[in-house]
C-alpha cells in the first residue's frame, strides 16, 4: 500500500441484528466470531488507522490488545449514518476513509487489496466493489467528501454519496457472490453451512 497515501480504514460492526434475533457479529462461523473474520483480514494491511465502531462492549474488550482504535456507538438507533460520522470524527486528519461491514466473513483478503490498489493507482475520488452490477462493500471515499459522508442522516450510508458522483467511481468487479454475502439472518447462516 502507498503509504504517502493516509487510508483510515472503519469496521461499522454497532447493527441491531434485528432480523437475526440476536447478536450476529459475535456468532461462530468457520470456529470464529463472525466480526473476527474481517479484522484478522484488514491486520495484515498497512492502514493509517483502523477504527472499529461498535454499540457492545463485549467487542470493545475483546479487542483491547489488538492495534484497532474501538470507538463506542450508543445511539445506534440513529442508523448507520451515525456510525460513519464517528468514524470519521475520531481522526479528521486522513486522506481517504475506507468502509467495511463486519457481516461479511467471506470477503477475501485479495479482494480488499485490490480496491485498495485501484483507489491509489486510479484517479477518482471513491472505489467500490461491484458484484452483478451492483455496487457493495467495501468503499473507500477521498477526504474531498467527509462533509458529505458527516451530513447523511439516519439509515441512510456512504452509497448515497456515491450515486450522486458515479463519474468519480472506481469499480472493482468481483466474480464470487459469496464475498459479498452478508449476513443478515440465521436462515442464511444455516444456508451456508447447508451449502458446504
Amino acid at each position: 500500500m502507498n503509504e504517502s497515501i493516509k487510508i483510515n480504514l472503519i469496521l461499522l460492526a454497532a447493527g441491531n441484528s434485528t432480523r437475526f434475533k440476536g447478536n450476529k457479529l459475535l456468532e461462530v462461523v468457520n470456529e470464529k466470531p463472525m466480526y473476527m473474520h474481517v479484522l484478522e483480514k484488514v491486520l495484515k494491511l498497512k492502514f493509517n488507522k483502523i477504527i472499529l465502531v461498535t454499540q457492545y462492549e463485549v467487542i470493545k474488550e475483546a479487542l483491547i490488545n489488538y492495534p484497532v482504535q474501538v470507538v463506542l456507538n450508543n445511539n445506534s438507533e440513529l442508523g448507520i449514518s451515525h456510525s460513519i460520522k464517528l468514524g470519521i470524527d475520531s481522526d479528521l486528519e486522513a486522506d481517504a476513509y475506507m468502509f467495511m461491514v463486519c457481516d461479511q466473513p467471506f470477503i477475501a483478503l485479495e479482494s480488499i487489496k485490490a480496491l485498495i490498489e485501484k483507489f491509489i493507482n486510479g484517479n477518482k475520488g471513491m472505489a467500490c466493489v461491484e458484484y452483478n452490477g451492483r455496487l457493495g462493500n467495501p468503499t473507500i471515499f477521498s477526504r474531498k467528501y467527509k462533509d458529505e459522508l458527516l451530513n447523511l442522516k439516519g439509515d441512510v450510508g456512504g452509497k448515497f454519496v456515491m450515486k450522486k458522483h458515479l463519474e468519480d467511481l472506481e469499480r472493482l468487479l468481483i466474480t464470487d457472490k459469496l464475498e459479498l454475502m452478508d449476513i443478515d439472518t440465521r436462515e442464511e447462516l444455516e444456508k451456508f453451512y447447508s451449502r458446504r
